[in-house]
């Protein structure tokens, strides 16, 4: 079966009340410079936290963790086989086991925190019950009272051949000292940039000590906190057939090709993480300074398309000029939403439909704002999702 050669983009504008969605190394909002000025924005990975914690707290598809505990959670799968634990009934030996496991097939332990790898790991669940197999059959003849091993070929391709988690799917990851297991990533995530211009704030707070005399007054503790408010242009993409190749470990390359085909089943599970994506990608928001400002906005438009050949198009260009209102009638919402679906009517006439399949529009009070998209509206997020999903073949 040929790859189906199919992508999805979203498309969003989003207001945020005031908020500090995400933080720079001094605490400010994060900003760029974009078409000549200053523009809010919110970073890609912080966006992809946001919908990794918001598929592992529905269980939607699987998720798995980015660590350098990866020995704990080697650990923990261990601790459930009574019997293994009953054999290697101290703990430490158990330990120094797993770390010569990681050492071997992941990353060298940190110097300073021998507990934990030296690097960041990103592993999906199957693949650490795959890990705690690999040390139970090996290890009287290979992990106990060693202190280094070398990794074996059989173990690497059962390392190799696990079910990745969603997340690693979508997202791929770098082991530097293993690169034969990298994953290429299927999703590309932009940074949502504001609309408009923006100008940092800042908010001056104080806090009261409750059991301060009558005759002490002033702040029991005083700080500064930085703050925008911005309606941001939010895209992502997404590559059907290398998802559904991640998730069915079916990536490895022959004479310039792939050297197995996809099945139908492949994409029916790849088409199952799409859909969970569009959706974290609508409802999923960065947590940062939540606490202190509780801006829980959703976003007011959203375009979904599936394009199958042509290129994939960044509608990023159409606030080159940051949206302005000019009048009391004016709302920087709708402004957004106008200045986007104008420029998605420009971008087709130029280059005319670049493989688009189907295109489906929500949004709120925007209905006199989606010109050429106005056909496209199909009211609400899940008939908008369900509609791009449509008809997909394998």
């Amino acid at each position: 079966m040929n790859d189906s050669g199919v992508k999805i983009e979203v498309h969003l504008i989003q207001n945020f009340a005031p908020s500090n969605l995400n933080r720079d190394d001094t605490g400010q909002p994060k900003s760029a410079t974009f078409g000549g000025f200053r523009r809010a924005r919110v970073s890609s990975q912080c966006g992809k936290r946001a919908a990794r914690e918001w598929w592992r707290e529905r269980g939607t598809v699987s998720v798995g963790d980015r660590t350098k505990r990866l020995q704990q959670l080697i650990g923990d799968k261990l601790a459930q086989d009574k019997e293994f634990t009953k054999m290697v009934a101290n703990e430490e030996d158990r330990k120094t086991g797993i770390r010569v496991f990681t050492d071997a097939y992941y990353a060298a332990a940190d110097k300073n925190k021998p507990d934990n790898t030296n690097v960041l790991i990103f592993v999906g669940p199957d693949e650490v019950y795959v890990c705690a197999e690999a040390i139970k059959e090996t290890w009287d003849d290979e992990i106990k009272n060693k202190t280094e091993i070398k990794s074996r070929k059989e173990i690497e391709d059962r390392i190799r051949a696990a079910r990745v988690s969603a997340d690693i799917a979508l997202f791929g990851r770098m082991l530097a000292e293993q690169p034969g297991r990298n994953t290429d990533g299927a999703c590309q995530v932009a940074h949502p940039i504001s609309t408009h211009k923006v100008d940092m704030e800042m908010d001056f707070y104080t806090a009261v000590d409750d059991l301060n005399p009558a005759e002490e007054t002033g702040a029991g503790m005083m700080g500064v906190v930085g703050f925008n408010s911005a309606c941001y242009y939010r895209y992502a993409l997404v590559d059907r057939d290398q998802l559904a190749r991640n998730l069915a470990r079916k990536t490895e390359r022959k004479n310039g090709g792939w050297a197995q085909n996809l099945e139908a089943k492949d994409y029916d599970t790849a088409d199952t993480v799409i859909k969970a994506f569009l959706e974290a990608m609508v409802y999923a928001i960065p947590t940062g300074k939540q606490h202190s400002f509780a801006a829980q906005n959703l976003p007011s438009f959203g375009l979904l398309v599936r394009r199958q050949g042509g290129v994939p198009i960044s509608l990023a260009n159409a606030f080159a000029k940051p949206v302005r209102p000019t009048r009391e009638s004016d709302d920087l919402v709708g402004l957004s939403v106008d200045r986007l679906t104008k420029h998605w009517d420009a971008l087709k006439q130029v280059y005319g439909e670049q493989g688009v399949q189907e295109k489906a529009c929500f949004h709120v009070q925007q209905e006199g704002r989606l010109n050429g998209l106005s056909d496209f509206d199909k009211k609400t997020v899940t008939s908008a999702i369900d509609a791009v999903m449509k008809g997909m073949k394998p």
